[in-house]
C-alpha cells in the first residue's frame, strides 16, 4: 500500500494538516483562556467598584458601617457572585446571603496592594476575587466580589470537547478529499504509464498523450515524447547500419567464396590459380577495410571520447606525411598532388592516428572520385586560431541535394561508380566523426562538374585541445 505515490502523498498532506490543526486548537485554546480570565477579571472589578461607590452614599446615611452594608447587599443582588463588605483588617463587616458559610479571607498582601493601587486581584480557594478600596480618600475598608474558576473552566471545558471532536472531523474529510485531489492529479501519470509499458521495439512511432503542454505534467510527457523520438531514429539508424553494413559484406565473401569455389572445381594452371587468388586477395582487403571502418564507427557512440589518445600532434608533419602515402593513388590513376604546407609550426593535442585517418579519407575520396588528368590540392593554413585543413579536387562534383548527406553511413552519391571503385560509403562518415571529436566542424563546397573542397577547421585552444 505504501509503494503507492497517491497513498504517500495523502498520508503527507493528512500528517501535515494534523500538526497544523493541532498547533492551531491550541493556540485558540490558549489564546480564549487568557481572553475568558480577563474578562472574568474586568468584570469583578466593575462589579466591586458599583459596591464601594453604592456602599459610600449608604454610609453618608447610615452612618454606621455594618448597616451600610446591609442594606447594599440587600438592594444589590449578584446571583452569579459572592460579595463581602471588609474593613481594614480583613474582617468581615457584611456579606451576601450566598456567602454565609463560605467566608473567605483575602490575604494581607493584596489588601496592601489594593489600597495602593486602587484594585487587586487574587484566586482564593477556588475564587477567582477583585478586591477594590470603599473609598479612595477614607480609610473604611474594601468591596470584594468573587466567582468560581469553575465559570471558566466549564467554558475551556466545552471548547476542549468541541475541539477533540472537530479536529478528527476536519481531518478525516480533508484525508479524504486529498486521497481523491491525489489520484485525479496522478491519473495523468498512471495513463502514462500504461501508454509507456504498450511502447516496445516495434512500435517506437507512438507518442503519450498531452493533455496540457504548459503545466509539469505535460513538459513530462512532451520530454519522454521527445525520447521516444530520439529512440526511434536512433533505432532506426541502427537497423539500417545493420542492413547496409550486411550488404556491403555480402559482396566480398560472395566473390571470395564464388573464386574459391571455381579455383578449387578443377585442377587449373599456375597462372590460373595466380589470377584467382590476386581477386581473393583483392576482396580480403576490401573486406578488411570494410571491418576497420565499421570498427571505428563502431566506437562512436561508446567509448570514443574516453578511448581517444591525447598526445602532441604536428599538422606539418602529419599533412606532409599524408600527401606522400596519397601520391601513390594519385600518380596510379594519372592525377596531379599538390600541397600547400609552407605555414609556421601548427601543434594542436589530439589523437594523431586519426587525424591521419581523416586526412588520408578525404585524400583517398578526392582521388577516386577526380578522372585522370584532374589535379587535387592539400593545404594547412592557420586561421582565425584554427588549424584548417582544406582538400580540393577537379573531380566529378556533387549534386546539392546529396551534399546534406554524403556524410550519412553507406551513402554514395553514384552508387554503381563508388561500389565499382571500392567504395562502401564510410570514409566521410569517419571523417565528420573525427572532426566532431576534436572539437572541428568540417564544410563543403560542390558542384557537379566542378569539383569538390573539404574544408577542416579544429580548434588549437578550445575544449581541452591546447595548442603546445
Amino acid at each position: 500500500m505504501f509503494d503507492s505515490v497517491r497513498t504517500r502523498l495523502t498520508l503527507w498532506y493528512a500528517g501535515v494538516l494534523g500538526l497544523s490543526l493541532i498547533a492551531f486548537a491550541f493556540l485558540i485554546y490558549y489564546a480564549a483562556a487568557a481572553i475568558f480570565h480577563q474578562r472574568q477579571d474586568e468584570s469583578l472589578h466593575s462589579t466591586a467598584q458599583t459596591v464601594a461607590s453604592a456602599y459610600v452614599e449608604e454610609l453618608e446615611e447610615q452612618h454606621s458601617l455594618a448597616k451600610a452594608g446591609e442594606v447594599v447587599l440587600a438592594e444589590l443582588t449578584f446571583p452569579n457572585h459572592y460579595v463581602e463588605v471588609i474593613d481594614n483588617t480583613g474582617r468581615p463587616i457584611a456579606w451576601s446571603k450566598n456567602l454565609s458559610e463560605k467566608i473567605f479571607t483575602i490575604p494581607p498582601l493584596t489588601l496592601e496592594q489594593a489600597g495602593a493601587r486602587n484594585s487587586g486581584v487574587v484566586t482564593v480557594d477556588g475564587l477567582r476575587v477583585a478586591v477594590v478600596p470603599l473609598s479612595g480618600d477614607q480609610n473604611f475598608g474594601f468591596a470584594v466580589v468573587a466567582e468560581p474558576l469553575s465559570v471558566i473552566e466549564d467554558g475551556l471545558r466545552q471548547l476542549r470537547r468541541d475541539f477533540f471532536a472537530g479536529v478528527p472531523l476536519v481531518l478525516l474529510l480533508a484525508s479524504v478529499g486529498g486521497y481523491f485531489l491525489a489520484r485525479k492529479s496522478l491519473a495523468p501519470i498512471a495513463s502514462m504509464n500504461i501508454q509507456t509499458q504498450r511502447i516496445s521495439a516495434e512500435s517506437l512511432s507512438q507518442r503519450l498523450d498531452v493533455t496540457n503542454p504548459r503545466d509539469e505534467l505535460g513538459r513530462l510527457a512532451t520530454t519522454i515524447n521527445d525520447l521516444l523520438a530520439r529512440l526511434e531514429s536512433s533505432f532506426n539508424e541502427q537497423q539500417r547500419f545493420i542492413a547496409d553494413a550486411s550488404h556491403e559484406l555480402r559482396t566480398p565473401l560472395a566473390v571470395l567464396r564464388g573464386e574459391t569455389d571455381v579455383a578449387l572445381a578443377k585442377q587449373r594452371t599456375a597462372d590460373e590459380y595466380q589470377q584467382s587468388l590476386s581477386l581473393i586477395q583483392d576482396e580480403a582487403e576490401r573486406l578488411s577495410r570494410i571491418v576497420e571502418d565499421l570498427f571505428i564507427l563502431a566506437r562512436q557512440p561508446i567509448d570514443a571520447p574516453a578511448t581517444l589518445m591525447r598526445e602532441r600532434v604536428s599538422l606539418n608533419e602529419t599533412v606532409k606525411d599524408c600527401a606522400r602515402a596519397a601520391q601513390v593513388l594519385a600518380t596510379r590513376k594519372g592525377v596531379r598532388l599538390t600541397t600547400e604546407n609552407n605555414s609556421s609550426s601548427i601543434d594542436l593535442n589530439g589523437d594523431k592516428e586519426l587525424i591521419t585517418r581523416m586526412i588520408l579519407n578525404l585524400l583517398d575520396n578526392a582521388v577516386k572520385y577526380t578522372p585522370a588528368g584532374g589535379e587535387i590540392s592539400l593545404a594547412l593554413t592557420r586561421q582565425n586560431g584554427n588549424a584548417e585543413i582544406v582538400v580540393r579536387d577537379t573531380g566529378i562534383g556533387i549534386a546539392e541535394t546529396d551534399r546534406q548527406r554524403v556524410f550519412d553511413r553507406f551513402y554514395r552519391v553514384d552508387k554503381a561508380r563508388s561500389r565499382a571503385l571500392g567504395g562502401a560509403g564510410l570514409g566521410l562518415s569517419i571523417v565528420r566523426w573525427i572532426v566532431e571529436v576534436h572539437g572541428g566542424e568540417i564544410r563543403i563546397d560542390s558542384a557537379p562538374g566542378r569539383g569538390s573542397t573539404f574544408t577542416v577547421d579544429l580548434p588549437l585552444k578550445s575544449g581541452g585541445h591546447v595548442e603546445l
